[in-house]
């Protein structure tokens, strides 16, 4: 189908849904591939902790390249058509992965896999944004979340699978197949009208929102003076105006990886392992249900999310992760049965949901004005992807030299920190406007008015409890 003229797509939010299912299981399924397949691996290569921790922190390395480099890549080959390049790239150096004959070979594919997706987690929410229409955007954007959380499930019960066997290259190899199914699914659809807008053609982009049965774009975009003046830079973020805010979001950048996700995320069958459980089912699958709970948490609190209070569903839900890992480090010392640990580890799993990972973007996006959110998400991001090299690179090693006990204390009194900061520094920004949001960090973290409570609706023959 002709991407550019031609008659509307029949549905194009099923298709832009799907294009953003078969993405976000891409990158679900990429980022924790390594995990069911770690053990084999290990053993083919005889890796010791700190070489296995190299194959997860090189595709973190190139996640953090490939979120520098996004943008750039957008603005020259399209929201579309930079998606479709991250896609393709997947799909070949994911089959060249598979083929590794050495550790160097895997860890630098796998680098360039990470890049691949960094491009994707980056431009992949402003596709989805800029190619539906309003009212089916919020719906849209929680399918993406999902599929990428159903990618992380789906790893382990496909390596559960070809475990038997120790088919550990096939295991890499699946998301070559999501990535096709991906770059099909893209090349279906149009540019985003606005990106044809940005780049000053409005005849394409009122054909690309005819396409996509979106309205079509209001206003041409500024010229190039006026929008490189109105163009935030990153290091404005640190000027005295906004600087409390940025180390802010920093911060909480940091302490959603440091507090543990991706240890968990990224070597469930080796904590398993080390609590006592043995054979596939348990090392693979056990897993596998980890990430599906993850996976309808998340869905939960995408619906629920509006409706509480965001600090308290913060509270909460380190809360939560904080109780996870003090059922580990019961477990690890011999206090608890196993069984307790798979239990700390869902728990763990439905806190982080339940809070960071629903939550942290959202402050980000809230507190700094239009020209310097961007910039305000890629400072997050850094943070983030900091504290995720970390982990990935010396969890492991951690584990093998100080045990799991000690390995989990130490999680355990970060997540307390995290409590504490939170309670100490989020603010709760339910039922204020942006503007609002932003004149409170302006002025140094003080309101200006209490926050708008919408009045109780009255039901039909007066109020009732």
């Amino acid at each position: 189908m002709s991407t550019t003229h031609g008659r509307p797509l029949r549905r194009p939010g099923t298709a832009v849904g799907l294009a953003a299912v078969l993405l976000g299981l891409t990158y679900g399924y990429d980022g924790t591939a390594m995990a069911g397949a770690q053990i084999l691996v290990t053993d083919r290569f005889h890796l010791s902790p700190l070489e296995q921790g190299t194959l997860y922190a090189g595709p973190v390395v190139g996640l953090m390249a490939g979120t520098i480099l996004a943008g750039r890549l957008s603005n020259l080959a399209g929201r579309r058509g930079a998606l479709v390049i991250a896609s393709v790239v997947c799909s070949l150096t994911t089959v060249v992965s598979a083929l590794s004959v050495n550790p160097p070979m895997l860890v630098g594919t796998r680098a360039v896999l990470g890049m691949t997706m960094g491009v994707l987690i980056v431009i992949a929410p402003v596709f989805i944004a800029e190619s539906v229409r309003t009212t089916i955007r919020g719906r849209t954007a929680v399918l993406y979340q999902c599929a990428t959380a159903g990618g992380c499930a789906a790893t382990y019960f496909i390596s559960y699978l070809l475990a038997g066997g120790g088919h550990w290259r096939t295991m890499l190899v699946v998301p070559a197949l999501c990535a096709a199914a991906a770059t099909l699914a893209l090349l279906r659809l149009p540019e985003t009208p606005s990106w044809h807008l940005m780049a000053g053609r409005a005849d394409r982009a009122a054909e690309a929102a005819r396409l996509l049965g979106t309205p079509a774009p209001a206003s041409a975009p500024e010229d190039p003076p006026a929008a490189a003046q109105a163009k935030g830079r990153f290091l404005e973020l640190f000027t005295p105006k906004y600087r409390r805010l940025t180390l802010f979001v920093i911060a909480l950048g940091f302490l959603v990886q440091i507090t543990g996700i991706s240890a968990i995320g990224y070597f469930s069958p080796r904590i398993f392992q080390c609590m006592g459980y043995t054979g596939d089912f348990s090392l693979l699958m056990l897993p596998g249900l980890i990430q599906l709970i993850s996976a309808v948490a998340a869905l939960v609190c995408a619906v629920a999310i509006d409706r509480v209070s965001r600090r308290a569903a913060l509270l909460t839900g380190t809360s939560l992760m904080t109780a996870g890992h003090l059922l580990l480090v019961g477990v690890f010392a011999a206090f608890l049965p196993p069984a307790a640990g798979l239990l700390g580890l869902a728990v763990f799993a439905i806190g982080f949901n339940a809070g960071f990972g629903a939550l942290i973007w959202v402050f980000a996006a809230e507190g700094f004005p239009d020209r310097l959110r961007g910039p305000g998400a890629s400072a997050m991001l850094l943070a983030n992807l900091s504290a995720n090299l970390l982990i990935a690179q010396f969890f492991l090693s951690a584990l093998s030299a100080l045990g799991g006990t000690a390995t989990f204390c130490l999680l355990l009194a970060v997540n307390v920190v995290a409590w504490f900061y939170v309670y100490l520094q989020v603010p709760d920004t339910g039922g204020r406007t942006l503007g609002e949001v932003q004149a409170y960090w302006e002025a140094g973290r003080r309101w200006s008015a209490p926050p708008v409570v919408p009045a109780p609706q009255r039901t039909p023959g007066g109020d009732r409890s």
